[in-house]
């Protein structure tokens, strides 16, 4: 009896701490709305946004030099000495031209101006800023291969955590068909058709399946808290996923053209590359003159030379660096280097791309005959259990045989539930390399 009272009291302990978890209850979302959400709180996701806007604004800063600048200034000066030339008693002819004293240099002045710049001819700016442009570009594709890598992510783990809730299914039902078999085992041991180790037998199998149990919910938790983290959520999340559908059927070549002007990756890439071409240009371009304009306008408290206390100055400036200690030449190399470094990385991300293809579309088609072996596997354990069952009952079979029909159940059950959530996960890697999680 012992034995029994301590099975009794697994089975309540486990029902319990279950009932405490279960009412809780997790969220449940479908995977639209789940997808919703991770696109509006992922920590992730704001990170990417985030170097994307960084990336804008340093474009930004790279325009400035082709745009006018505004500059205020003022000030006050005191100077050791003034001097100042009074005209008043010049000759009539020298005091009709000056009028007032002259002021050569004050003894102290205020003065304002405002000056505005104006560039002419800058030709390597307008290449520094398209590279910065490009630049822009790429972080915005990479933030949104970023996006379509988590959505993936998000889908795969609800697909593992739905197999994890069909191997809870199928471990309570080991233990309902352990239990009755322990109950039949009982009345044969009763009756005298079966000796007392049956019992013993069909005890230590309910413990089995109690402890496959537990552990099957202790998976299934993980799968629903690793979803409320992909959510930005430290509580637990169940996510609901549709039907799982066939493979794609089209030709080979047509899926990588597809997945190629599709994936945001590419894109980057692209974007790369027109980077450090603009840069290269750039590097070519500082050999050219920079030509830019300005006016000025200014006031004292003390007259000018002039006679006025303000007035305006225009100016054209013309800047040719003949020689700058080789700084241009290092920039030309560097920049050439990059493009050398981004047209590498750029076929070595279309291989990538693929190998991810063809990958996933292996992965489905080895899959979904898994899927179809798992699906006769079942049949047939449930036929074999059944039939065990009947002849055990009848006094024909052991409970033995009765015992391992239910553990092929059991496994043929695992088995079919973890082909279910490997054909989803198959099915979402070939949507994620072919760029459709969007």
């Amino acid at each position: 009896m012992k034995p029994r009272t301590c099975i009794g009291a697994s089975v309540a302990l486990l029902a319990l701490g279950h009932a405490s978890w279960a009412g809780e209850g997790p969220r449940s979302l479908t995977l639209d709305e789940a997808l919703r959400e991770l696109d509006q709180q992922s920590p992730t996701l704001v990170q990417a946004r985030g170097r994307v806007t960084e990336a804008r604004a340093l474009a930004t800063q790279a325009a400035v030099p082709l745009v006018p600048t505004v500059v205020a200034a003022g000030g006050y000066t005191r100077n050791s000495d003034g001097r100042t030339i009074d005209f008043s008693k010049a000759p009539a002819s020298i005091s009709e031209l000056v009028t007032g004293p002259l002021v050569l240099q004050p003894l102290g002045v205020w003065t304002v101006s405002g000056t505005m710049r104006v560039p002419l001819l800058i030709p390597n700016a307008w290449a520094d800023w398209a590279a910065a442009q490009r630049a822009a570009d790429a972080a915005a594709a990479t933030a949104e291969a970023a996006r379509e890598q988590l959505r993936a992510s998000l889908a795969q783990a609800a697909w593992a955590a739905t197999a994890a809730d069909e191997i809870v299914d199928a471990s309570r039902r080991a233990v309902t068909v352990a239990e009755e078999h322990r109950k039949s085992a009982a009345r044969g041991v009763t009756v005298g058709t079966e000796a007392p180790l049956a019992v013993t037998k069909a005890d230590t199998e309910v413990v089995k399946r109690q402890s496959d149990l537990a552990q099957a919910r202790a998976n299934q938790e993980r799968g629903y808290l690793a979803l409320g983290v992909l959510l930005g959520r430290a509580e637990p999340v169940r996510v609901l996923v549709p039907a799982n559908k066939r493979g794609d059927d089209q030709d080979p070549s047509s899926l990588l053209d597809q997945a190629l002007s599709s994936r945001p990756e590419m894109a980057a890439q692209a974007a790369q590359i027109r980077s450090a071409e603009d840069q290269v240009r750039s590097a070519r371009l500082r050999w050219l003159p920079q030509v830019s304009g300005s006016g000025t306008l200014f006031a004292a408290d003390v007259p000018y030379p002039t006679g006025k206390k303000d007035g305006w100055r225009l100016t054209l400036d013309l800047v040719w660096p003949l020689y700058d200690g080789g700084l241009r030449g290092g920039k030309r190399e560097q920049a050439e280097g990059a493009l050398i470094t981004a047209r590498a990385a750029a076929e070595a991300q279309r291989l990538g791309i693929v190998q991810e293809v063809q990958d996933a579309r292996r992965d489905i088609a080895v899959a979904e005959e898994r899927l179809r072996l798992a699906e006769q596997q079942r049949d047939f354990a449930t036929a074999a259990a059944a039939s065990a069952k009947r002849t055990f009952e009848a006094g024909v079979a052991s409970s033995l045989e009765v015992l391992d029909a239910n553990d092929k159940l059991y496994q043929a059950d695992v088995s079919l539930a973890d082909a279910h959530g490997r054909l989803g996960i198959a099915l979402v890697a070939l949507d994620k390399a072919l760029g459709r999680m969007r």
